[in-house]
């Protein structure tokens, strides 16, 4: 599906608003929340409805993802956290269907990972997009020109630049749906995820 957004619609995580400069948004294709906080860890006795405000106050930002459908996709909010990239839980996240995963932390590293049916197909540090990997490290690259990047050449961003503009430009691109403040505002589901063995 193709979905064109403005700079508008994703202002708001860009510009570190919100979620700050360290969070992690993974869209899941055809699971329900309970199931795509299942699949990331999450015990069935932990997942409840959770406000992002809730999950703020009390703190619990550190061991809870938050859940939200947003048409056919289910996107997995991470504040502070990271877990949706490590390839064990990528693997299950996406076994038998698809996920795009958009990291931001400003600290350490950016990425961006794309995988199928329990396997990783491109994964690449959004800063540095003619770095990537995966089972086929090309299968995006026509997209990734469409909003902005450029995978074959490096080092060629000014100050002005934010890749994660691009970076989640290229996620709704590929979902047809983009995570909202009114969405993040509303009531969630929300789980405590156990790290995967």
């Amino acid at each position: 599906m193709r979905v064109e957004i403005t700079y508008a619609d994703i202002a708001w995580l860009v510009e570190e608003e919100e979620l700050g400069d360290l969070w992690c948004l993974t869209y899941v294709k055809g699971l329900d929340e309970a199931e795509a906080l299942r699949r990331m860890g999450a015990e069935a006795d932990s997942v409840r409805p959770l406000t992002y405000e809730a999950l703020m106050d009390e703190g619990l930002f550190q061991d809870t993802a938050l859940a939200a459908r947003l048409d056919e996709w289910t996107v997995l909010i991470e504040v502070y956290g990271w877990q949706a990239t490590e390839s064990a839980v990528l693997r299950a996240l996406s076994a038998g269907t698809e996920v795009v995963s958009v990291l931001r932390h400003d600290y350490y590293a950016n990425e961006f990972a794309y995988a199928v049916d329990g396997e990783l197909v491109t994964c690449f540090n959004y800063m540095h997009p003619t770095q990537r990997y995966g089972s086929d490290p090309d299968r995006l690259v026509d997209v990734m020109r469409e909003v902005g990047f450029d995978p074959g050449r490096e080092g060629d961003r000014t100050e002005d630049d934010k890749p994660i503009d691009r970076a989640l430009r290229l996620a709704a691109r590929l979902t047809g749906v983009v995570l909202t403040q009114e969405v993040l505002g509303g009531c969630l589901m929300g789980g405590v995820i156990y790290p995967h063995a």
